[in-house]
């Protein structure tokens, strides 16, 4: 928490804000507001592999933290559900990324502008088959293709309703080989190479973050 106290600095008084958000989140559905906290961090070591500045990592892996903000519109029994969604269901949990959007572009403050395109674009495939929109390759701004790739692994990783939270090894496994539902072209290319490279990192910031 002090490390992202720090890397926040710059951005005045909103960071604080989003601070709170996501401690509202965790009020309501358990468990996000650690998934934000270890995203945010998996996406500041993501983005310093990828040599992006200094400024600009800062300010993602910051507003990475409000990528599931949209969550609050969908219902608590669609979220926690313990048996498979239906296809309404499933339409309506994929809503949150244009409600997180929708919020978060209330203002027209630069930072919450970063936060609501990483929110609007989490859920993007650089192959054109994520949602909401089907944005292929680098049509995704750098931030989204940047947070998809670390809001899936943390999600492999962590507790759910309806399943167990998988090991470092098997998750890594999905991202980089695939399973039936997540395949390496869902991911932009050096994104996905340097998730390879700093595997132990991610790891690390599961295993040890609060």
């Amino acid at each position: 928490m002090q490390m992202l106290r720090k890397m926040m600095a710059p951005y005045g008084g909103l960071p604080a804000v989003a601070l709170c958000l996501t401690k509202a989140e965790a009020l309501r559905d358990y468990g996000t507001n650690s998934h934000e906290k270890r995203v945010s961090r998996m996406v500041e070591a993501l983005c310093k592999e990828l040599d992006v500045p200094a400024e600009t990592r800062g300010e993602i892996a910051s507003a990475a933290l409000l990528h599931d903000i949209g969550k609050f519109a969908i219902p608590l029994d669609v979220i926690q559900k313990t048996a498979p969604l239906t296809k309404e269901e499933v339409a309506l949990l994929k809503t949150h990324s244009a409600k997180g959007r929708e919020v978060l572009s209330a203002s027209d403050d630069a930072f919450l502008g970063v936060a609501a395109e990483l929110a609007w674009t989490h859920h993007e495939r650089y192959d054109g088959t994520g949602y909401p929109r089907g944005l292929k390759g680098d049509a995704i701004p750098l931030g989204g293709r940047i947070l998809t790739i670390c809001d899936i692994y943390d999600a492999l990783r962590q507790d759910r309703p309806y399943r167990r939270g998988l090991s470092h090894n098997k998750a890594m496994d999905i991202i980089l080989i695939g399973d039936d539902r997540t395949r390496p072209e869902h991911f932009a290319p050096d994104v996905l190479a340097a998730c390879r490279g700093i595997a132990n990192k991610f790891k690390t910031i599961y295993d040890t973050a609060t």
